[in-house]
């Protein structure tokens, strides 16, 4: 990507940031499994809709449990399947990015940007693949940050953005690629 392509997505991305920086203030002073207030702006920021409330309160009982143990990928993957039978590789990612902002988002855009493949819904090991791509998912944040190109979107993203230094550089990588679809 060009600097301009770098900067145009920064812009198309303000909003989002916005949003993400205020989910990320204030997630260490509640408690996300009863604060509405945050479960709102979390559920908005990250589209997270038309769930039963059972799917929302073992969520965000799991990320404050998250608070006080590590609570990685799998976890969440395997949690989520354990308690409500549900495949969610996007919304476990979600989670566990909020618990650690080094860790990387899982969607169909981080997914073609990275070059990866998520496992059809019906594939028979999708949870065994489903953590092989994140895996690879991670892997290739880990490369990407040091190239030349992510030094670039890294640098720009510092510059265009005031508050650049509450967000990783996963992260700001992250809001870059999301807006190039």
């Amino acid at each position: 990507m060009q600097a301009n392509e770098i900067g145009k997505a920064i812009e198309k991305a303000r909003k989002g940031i916005s949003q993400y920086l205020e989910i990320m203030h204030l997630f260490p002073l509640v408690n996300t499994s009863t604060d509405r207030d945050f479960q709102k702006k979390f559920n908005g920021f990250y589209r997270i809709r038309q769930r039963s409330k059972e799917w929302y309160d073992v969520y965000f009982s799991y990320m404050e449990k998250g608070k006080k143990q590590v609570v990685l990928f799998d976890n969440v993957l395997d949690h989520i399947h354990e308690i409500l039978g549900r495949y969610e590789p996007s919304f476990s990612s979600k989670l566990v990015a909020t618990l650690y902002p080094n860790q990387p988002v899982w969607d169909s855009f981080i997914i073609k940007n990275t070059g990866q493949e998520a496992p059809s819904y019906t594939a028979k090991y999708k949870f065994e693949k489903a953590k092989i791509v994140f895996q690879n998912i991670r892997e290739w944040y880990a490369r990407h940050i040091q190239s030349e190109e992510g030094r670039l979107m890294i640098s720009t993203f510092d510059r265009l953005v005031e508050e650049h230094e509450q967000v990783t550089d996963l992260k700001k990588i992250d809001f870059i690629l999301w807006q190039t679809r």
